[in-house]
């Protein structure tokens, strides 16, 4: 027999994944804006009129969060932070710097595991979009973790390969 649980036991359990989805999209220096926003989300939440009430109340909560996001930085006009120039930038620093659009699609789908069509019903787009975003921000966030490091040695060309084509 499935027990029932109190609709505000349900929301105490989706902070811990809350806080590190919006710890994500605010940056690493923004710890104190992204727990506002949480909290912001639970409130809104709680309250009869704001709660959805039919569909996953999971994706609702992760897409307020990402609209509650959008709406501060269109108020506030904040750029990704950058890094100091001497030294390459650590994952959170390149996830910091990574685009918004690809960076929600990149924290829900590989670090919340929701899946395409779940994402895509967060970020109102379809599933290409997310997946195209997803292409967009793994490919940047490569590039941005790769650009502290040495290129690689090019192998002399008068050694042979190592492998042969035998006939």
């Amino acid at each position: 027999m499935r027990e029932h649980r109190h609709p505000a036991e349900d929301l105490e359990g989706q902070i811990p994944a809350l806080r590190r989805y919006a710890r994500g999209l605010a940056g690493p220096d923004q710890v104190a804006t992204a727990d506002d926003m949480v909290a912001q989300v639970i409130a809104r939440a709680r309250r009869e009129d704001q709660r959805p009430q039919t569909g996953a109340p999971r994706l609702w909560l992760f897409a307020a969060l990402t609209s509650l996001n959008r709406s501060r930085l269109r108020a506030t006009r904040v750029k990704a932070p950058t890094p100091e120039p001497q030294r390459p930038p650590g994952l959170r620093e390149a996830l910091a710097q990574t685009p918004l659009d690809g960076r929600e699609a990149l924290l829900l789908v590989v670090v919340e595991g929701f899946s395409y069509a779940q994402a895509a019903e967060i970020l109102g787009v379809n599933r290409l979009g997310v997946a195209t975003r997803l292409a967009r921000a793994r490919k940047d966030l490569g590039a941005r973790l790769d650009a502290g490091r040495p290129a690689p040695a090019r192998p002399d060309p008068r050694r042979p390969p190592y492998l042969r084509l035998v006939k």
